[in-house]
């Protein structure tokens, strides 16, 4: 998946003191659209390149949130969004001279969410609507952000390539739609921000006479209702 993402920062200074020796440099945290609409309840992480620490942060209904990073170390920072991860830049927190202490940092994280991602991990056993094991890790944290998204509703789809019935093949797509469905209502998520539909073979991305392309019309889409 392909996202613009954009980051400022703001005020990354430090302020001498004699009397005090901070080691974590406060971060506010603002994430919005580029229309620069708030976006609250997203889970933002900043991993640590030497350390190894992640402190993650989740923003209130103003986009925002407060966090603390040990000094001394580059941050990686990951944006939590459905089916991935957006993995980007780094964020260097230094450390202090003696005597002194960090001013606030204002972080400002813009970005807009697709409103159709294709799961790319998400697999199904061959000709069934059974979801391959290897596919849990994904669906459960599709079903923990839509948890935390409280009022995101999404369209479940499902798409086959062109082998066998047609009819046969939109049946197919609508169990596995309705499979995932059920698999993330059993999660937690709300059922009435959930609706699945199969679309059989209808819908191509790619050319039916490949096994690349077969490929890839085979696949589940999470469109952002």
């Amino acid at each position: 998946m392909i996202r613009t993402i954009f980051i400022f920062i703001l005020g990354l200074t430090l302020y001498f003191s004699a009397f005090s020796q901070v080691e974590k440099a406060p971060l506010k945290v603002i994430v919005m659209n580029k229309e620069r609409k708030a976006i609250p309840n997203d889970k933002i992480t900043f991993i640590g390149e030497k350390s190894h620490i992640e402190i993650t942060g989740i923003t209130n209904e103003m986009g925002q949130f407060m966090v603390h990073l040990p000094a001394g170390d580059n941050y990686g920072i990951r944006v939590d969004v459905i089916g991935d991860e957006i993995d980007y830049n780094t964020f260097e927190v230094p450390t202090p001279p003696p005597g002194s202490v960090f001013n606030t940092v204002t972080l400002e994280i813009v970005y807009d969410m697709e409103q159709s991602i294709t799961l790319d991990d998400l697999h199904f056993s061959s000709g069934s609507s059974s979801i391959s094991k290897q596919s849990y890790a994904l669906l459960n944290q599709l079903a923990e952000y839509l948890i935390r998204k409280k009022t995101t509703k999404i369209r479940i789809e499902g798409h086959t390539d062109s082998d066998g019935n047609e009819t046969s093949n939109q049946q197919l797509s609508e169990d596995r739609a309705k499979a995932i469905q059920s698999y993330l209502i059993k999660k937690g998520v709300n059922s009435s921000n959930l609706t699945a539909k199969g679309f059989g073979e209808s819908q191509p991305i790619a050319s039916n006479e490949t096994t690349e392309g077969k490929a890839e019309n085979r696949r589940t889409v999470i469109v952002v209702l």
